[in-house]
């Protein structure tokens, strides 16, 4: 694979993507704090969170991840490079609107909703086109090919639930797993599952995973999201049991390629990002016991389970890979052309090691303390957890600021 930073955008267009991700971010834990725990999922409390979380940390992560993975593994130029200058403004502003649609009036939540649907048909557009003209084709640019149709049906799907939120006669129910499935399964999930066979070997000097054995992983969530879909869809309670089925098997066959690769590592450096996975694995082990158990009847394990896939595996798993992507990013463009010229910094000197620690123990502390909290319904441990998380995601936006700006 050439991994060479040619096919990649100017650190420029990217910067806002890695700002407004980690932002959106502290924003989240913040809000923790006004959050009921004991409220139904299906709240607007709630709902409003996830969309935060989901839109303005992870798909703006996503985002970013991909503009830079996804032309040098198919060896390509973006084919519509520009269109990233729009993709932030739209769904920045979209996300915005839509936040006073859930917790002000559902007015907004239409309007919102044409800007993100707006923001991810400009990503789909680019990434489906750059992916067409690139020489290579596996299973891993498969799936990322999949994520399209996942991410721009989610997204109708959440249209349609807004027009019915606003007022429309319009049934919720059958569109509401399809939105969820679709982008949580189809689009997250399928989107880091597969570039992580990448990322993982690249950043950690580790065996990769045969086309094949993630192929097995691809093809059962991606058959597993279109049950789900079409089961929600018709309302068809056998087939949405078999697609969360096959849906769990995917992640446990992922799972397993996950800690392979993580022990085949050559070079064992436990620094920030090594441990990131390390909290990431036990993260998604945990949460898809915990989804079992649920699936046997306890359901109170639904809500930890979730935080645990969100803000455990997810979280970490982002915020790990943005130790090793934007120093990536930053070094080959500014200091690079100067290494013949003057002395340049390492890519690890652009991180602060000290700050990336307290980072990594913070957020941590905060996961775990949440996560209890869920587990045993503690409002106030909930709060003591959340103050840390906040800590943790002030020092990560500081440490993002901080390489963009070197």
């Amino acid at each position: 694979m050439n991994v060479s930073p040619d096919f990649s955008p100017p650190m420029r267009v990217m910067a806002p993507y890695f700002i407004i991700a980690s932002f959106s971010y502290l924003m989240a834990t913040v809000l923790l704090f006004f959050l009921n725990i004991d409220v139904s999922l299906r709240s607007m409390q709630w709902v409003g969170w996830a969309h935060l979380y989901l839109l303005g940390f992870v798909m703006m992560s996503i985002f970013a991840a991909m503009a830079q993975l996804g032309p040098v593994v198919v060896e390509a130029n973006h084919r519509f490079l520009g269109f990233f200058h729009l993709i932030w403004m739209a769904l920045s502003i979209g996300l915005l609107l839509m936040l006073l649609g859930f917790y002000i009036t559902p007015l907004w939540l239409p309007f919102g909703g044409i800007l993100v649907l707006l923001s991810m048909v400009l990503f789909a557009v680019d990434f489906w086109l750059t992916l067409r003209q690139g020489r290579r084709h596996t299973s891993v640019t498969a799936s990322m090919k999949a994520s399209n149709f996942f991410l721009l049906f989610g997204v109708v799907s959440g249209f349609v639930m807004a027009l019915a939120y606003r007022g429309a006669d319009i049934a919720v129910a059958p569109w509401y797993h399809t939105h969820v499935f679709s982008l949580i399964g189809g689009f997250v999930l399928m989107l880091i599952m597969g570039i992580s066979t990448v990322l993982i070997p690249m950043f950690g000097a580790s065996k990769r995973v045969s086309d094949n054995d993630f192929s097995w992983s691809f093809y059962t969530m991606l058959s597993g999201v279109v049950l789900m879909m079409t089961g929600s869809l018709f309302e068809l309670e056998a087939l949405r049991t078999i697609a969360l089925l096959l849906m769990m098997l995917s992640v446990a066959h992922y799972g397993y390629q996950f800690v392979s690769m993580l022990v085949s590592r050559a070079r064992v450096e436990h620094d920030v990002w090594a441990y990131s996975m390390y909290v990431a694995v036990v993260s998604l082990t945990l949460a898809w016991f915990f989804f079992a158990l649920y699936f046997l009847g306890i359901s109170e394990l639904l809500r930890p389970g979730l935080w645990l896939l969100l803000v455990g595996f997810i979280g970490f798993m982002i915020f790990g890979n943005f130790y090793k992507i934007l120093p990536f990013l930053v070094w080959f463009e500014r200091y690079a052309p100067l290494v013949e010229a003057q002395p340049v910094p390492m890519l690890h000197e652009l991180i602060n090691r000290r700050m990336a620690v307290v980072q990594l123990v913070c957020s941590t502390l905060g996961l775990i303390m949440t996560t209890l909290a869920l587990l045993i319904r503690n409002a106030l441990l909930f709060e003591m957890g959340s103050a840390v998380l906040v800590v943790g995601a002030l020092f990560m936006l500081t440490q993002v600021i901080r390489v963009i700006r070197q």
